[in-house]
């Protein structure tokens, strides 16, 4: 369980339990920043960041290798599997879009793609606590049904960790019984 608890205003304590999705409602994008600084700064966190948080001059392979050769993580299968798995969960099921997408710099990506490689590169650091920043923000309403499906998957991965939305507007998935809104 952690407890999240902004220095400074009042009424912005909330506790995050294992195996939820939480969207946490920001009034302003001091309160947002704060929120996120908290949270990423916690043990085996991963944070989804709304520009996708991507190496500009590193194609979206690198992108996607680079963190799991530097932290050294052990994945179950090989690399390059697991990220067709997540892809192809992701509804990129074709091969030659994949093949594109994985030559591709981060300034030649859609906001969604951003946050789409964004979303498989922290799915492979294994994270206890996922942290989707502004997700949904300017996203057409087809984008945003994609990104809908990003924290099912967490969740089928990891159903005993915590996910964590921060946005302005409220969001719940009909479909998550274990869905908490907390405004701060």
């Amino acid at each position: 369980m952690f407890t999240l608890s902004l220095h400074g205003e009042e009424n912005t304590q909330a506790e995050l339990k294992p195996g939820y999705s939480y969207c946490l409602i920001v009034r302003s994008d001091i309160q947002r920043k704060a929120a996120l600084d908290m949270l990423a700064a916690q043990p085996n966190t991963a944070v989804v960041a709304n520009n996708g948080g991507l190496i500009s001059n590193l194609r979206v392979w690198e992108n996607l290798a680079l963190p799991v050769q530097y932290r050294n993580i052990q994945l179950g299968g090989k690399l390059e599997q697991d990220v067709v798995n997540l892809f192809e969960k992701c509804g990129v099921r074709d091969e030659q879009s994949f093949s594109d997408l994985m030559l591709k710099l981060p300034d030649q990506l859609s906001l969604y793609e951003k946050r789409l490689v964004g979303f498989v590169r922290a799915m492979l650091m294994m994270p206890e606590m996922m942290v989707y920043d502004s997700l949904h923000e300017g996203l057409s309403p087809r984008e945003m049904g994609k990104t809908a499906r990003f924290d099912r998957i967490f969740r089928l991965y990891y159903p005993f960790r915590t996910s964590v939305l921060l946005s302005f507007e409220e969001y719940r998935d009909s479909t998550e019984p274990k869905q908490v809104v907390i405004q701060l």
